[in-house]
């Protein structure tokens, strides 16, 4: 591909502006406004009908390693100027697939978290809503000895959705 001058240019134009202009911005698409500078994450009790007895812990840790390990925020105890709390709402296994015999070939296993967000620096950012995932597994197999791997997978993808929508703002 031949390079021409005017995109040259503009490249060395992008790289050179200060960095007042990106202040809240890094490499890595993270979004939190400088005078931020920990957050907090209360425990998620579990208000589901079904109650997996490791999940409210595995959430709260996951959502606590994700900010830990991708912002430049410390984790303290309580009040913090990201404060995340909220409850499993939901957590039911559904049949997916049936054979014509009527019998599921696919299963899922349907994970939804109310998340209540604050900023008191910024209020213009708190939100309170739902998020949730799922995953499909084969109907012939033992759930107990998939439950862990599973809640695991769906519990990185609700991470994931309240990530994006605090720290990237999608």
């Amino acid at each position: 591909m031949a390079w021409n001058k005017p995109f040259l240019w503009l490249l060395a134009l992008g790289f050179s502006l200060p960095s007042c202009f990106l202040k809240n911005y890094s490499l890595s698409g993270v979004n939190i406004p400088e005078d931020v500078r920990n957050f907090s994450v209360a425990f998620f009790p579990n208000e589901a009908t079904l109650v997996n007895p490791q999940l409210s812990q595995l959430f709260t840790e996951k959502l606590r390693s994700k900010f830990v390990g991708e912002t430049r925020l410390d984790l303290v105890a309580q009040d913090g100027d990201f404060r995340f709390s909220g409850a499993i709402r939901d957590y039911r296994i559904d049949p997916v697939a049936v054979q014509n015999n009527a019998a599921a070939t696919q299963n899922r296993l349907q994970i939804g978290i109310q998340v209540k967000f604050e900023c008191p620096l910024h209020p213009e950012l708190n939100f309170e809503e739902p998020f949730s995932f799922f995953a499909d597994y084969d109907a012939n197999q033992n759930f107990q000895s998939l439950e862990r791997g599973l809640s695991e997978k769906v519990c990185d993808q609700i991470v994931q959705q309240v990530f994006n929508k605090v720290a990237l703002n999608w």
